[in-house]
């Protein structure tokens, strides 16, 4: 039997349980408040045995599956499976007997009507899960897939979600950023914070606050703010967005306009936990602010303001969380922080080291430790190495005290990662955050694909894993070119599709090709609930030869009218991808730069 996240105890019997129409989903009267859950597994029995059983709250009869609540605490629960019943119990007013139903859920889903006997019991390795959603860099979520969201979070038992907030909020009086990335409204958070919490998902807020805020800055109202004295009259363009967005904080101003901000935010959400960011604040005390930070030495500088903010957070009720990637240079001064504030320790390498755990841990930090599913700046995420990441992050955080861990997916560049790409990610991160069971990468790809995809070869996740790497004309490659040519190159980045092979290319096409061909053939295999996927993998496995190609030609500066064309074609099918999932917001980042390499390819 396939599970995951892999249970803490799982003992298989010679009993089976045979789903009948006289079967009822029963409910105890202390399990009362489970009915989203009694209906989910209605909806799936409905759906995987054929047969849609009575929810009912009382007394249960044998042949029935129950969920009842017992004394204890925490979110352990037990599933037991027998010739007679089907029984789930977990302490009452907890999320437990919520959990079992999703591992039940799993199991129906590959048993059908006709259960096997099992014995498990279960409960998570950390205690806050999470998955951190980025909603600002190009694509702006539509409620609808936020929803779709939370459903495939709580099914994998995470129990915090994440929205990547900078300038994609509907702020009252901010207006000068509201064509900026067609904003999340409060009607709309509002409403998923309560789709969440029916779920047992905290919708934690999280919002720039220091670095991270160029649109903002970059605004005529408020360029004074930032460091740089340029803001005001700098192109909105992808790098300089990632890298130029600090907040001046030794203007008197700064600190009230990011306060009323985060005041607004906090409201909308019942969490009582909130995500200041606070991170990569890369041109802090370089421009205006220079004279201030000189001072008092760059830690003291960054660690005043985070205090300030955190203790606004803190003086709301709230628990403050931050992005640990500055604080981790200099643990000494996170004493300065109101107590429990939580660090949230990022990196992204496959081969990251356990350096800034062991660091936090020994300054007696609160934290989080933070991987990533590896999908931003390229078209299909790097799945060997998003899994070694996230496997390495969660033992350390184990190994160091970690009271959660947050995994991440990040849109950098426009956003041109599909997030439906991220699932595999996102499956690897709730598995590592509850089991402490270490799986091989062949191992966690094949069970993906049989529960996430329904694919009885169990091939599709080890396929999309075969992608790593083909694309040798990555997106970042391609972004950072074409500032080059229009003179707006930043961090020393020229010419970088200089020495770009063309039999590379080919090569890595051929092998990309064939991955797609594999890809369709598993579709056989699949539940045709799931099938609708393969056009998404299809045109991501054009998207990475196409631009494999553009680079190629663009290098050898020949003309290609008919991978123009090709080029424009992928588009018109990816723009179809886009809003399936998004709002429009910043596609006309990518519409931009197709025309732009298609014009050039016609030019040569």
């Amino acid at each position: 039997m396939i599970l995951l996240p892999r249970p803490k105890e799982m003992r298989t019997t010679d009993a089976s349980f045979r789903i009948t129409p006289e079967t009822r989903l029963v409910l105890t009267p202390d399990a009362r408040q489970e009915t989203l859950c009694a209906q989910q597994l209605k909806d799936d029995l409905a759906r995987f045995a054929g047969i849609s059983p009575t929810v009912l709250c009382g007394i249960p009869r044998e042949g029935d599956i129950v969920l009842a609540a017992n004394p204890g605490s925490g979110e352990e629960y037990s599933l037991t499976i027998t010739d007679c019943s089907v029984q789930i119990k977990a302490p009452s007013g907890t999320p437990g007997l919520f959990y079992g139903v999703q591992t039940l859920r799993q199991i129906i889903r590959q048993s059908g009507a006709v259960l096997p006997g099992l014995c498990i019991t279960d409960e998570p390795v950390f205690t806050h899960r999470g998955f951190y959603h980025d909603a600002t860099r190009g694509r702006t979520p539509s409620l609808a897939w936020l929803r779709h969201l939370a459903d495939e979070a709580c099914f994998y038992k995470l129990n915090q979600l994440q929205l990547y907030v900078e300038h994609t909020y509907l702020f009252r009086d901010l207006t000068e950023l509201w064509g900026a990335g067609e904003p999340l409204t409060a009607e709309e958070i509002m409403e998923l914070d309560d789709y969440c919490a029916q779920r047992h998902i905290e919708l934690v807020p999280s919002l720039s606050s220091f670095g991270h805020l160029f649109e903002l800055l970059n605004t005529k109202s408020w360029c004074h703010l930032c460091e740089l004295p340029q803001a005001g009259a700098m192109d909105s363009t992808m790098p300089y967005r990632m890298a130029h967005h600090t907040l001046n904080i030794s203007d008197p101003a700064a600190l009230p306009l990011v306060e009323g901000m985060l005041r607004e935010f906090m409201p909308l959400f019942r969490c009582r936990r909130f995500n200041i960011c606070a991170d990569e604040t890369f041109d802090l005390g370089r421009g205006r602010g220079k004279q201030a930070m000189e001072a008092v030495g760059e830690g003291a500088y960054y660690i005043g303001f985070v205090e300030k903010l955190c203790r606004i957070i803190s003086d709301s009720g709230r628990q403050p969380m931050f992005w640990g990637d500055i604080a981790v240079m200099h643990p000494e001064a996170l004493e300065r922080l109101p107590k429990g504030s939580v660090c949230l320790n990022w990196g992204y390498s496959p081969e990251v080291t356990e350096d800034a755990s062991r660091s936090l841990a020994a300054a007696g930090a609160t934290q989080y430790v933070c991987p990533g599913v590896s999908g931003w700046n390229r078209i299909m995420n790097r799945i060997p190495d998003s899994y070694r990441n996230i496997s390495r992050m969660a033992a350390y955080g184990r190994k160091y005290g970690a009271i959660g861990l947050l995994n991440t997916d990040w849109g950098d560049y426009g956003h041109i990662n599909d997030p439906r790409f991220s699932l595999p990610g996102m499956i690897m991160g709730a598995h590592c955050s509850w089991s402490g069971e270490e799986l091989p990468l062949d191992v966690i790809c094949e069970d993906i694909s049989r529960i996430a995809y329904l694919d009885r070869s169990r091939r599709t996740v080890g396929l999309l894993a075969q992608l790593q790497g083909k694309d040798v004309c990555s997106w970042w490659h391609l972004v950072q070119y074409r500032e080059h040519v229009l003179g707006r190159a930043d961090e020393g980045h020229g010419d970088v599709l200089a020495g770009l092979d063309l039999s590379t290319v080919e090569d890595a096409n051929r092998q990309v090709s064939l991955i797609a061909a594999s890809l369709t053939d598993s579709v056989q295999h699949m539940d045709s609930s799931s099938a609708g996927i393969l056009h998404c993998w299809l045109n991501a496995c054009e998207g990475i030869m196409v631009w494999n190609l553009v680079g190629a030609a663009v290098q050898s500066k020949r003309k290609d009218a008919a991978l123009a064309q090709r080029l424009e074609r992928w588009l018109w099918q990816y723009e179809q991808q886009w809003m399936q999932v998004s709002k429009p917001s910043e596609l006309w980042r990518i519409r931009e730069m197709v025309r732009w390499y298609a014009a050039l390819l016609r030019t040569f």
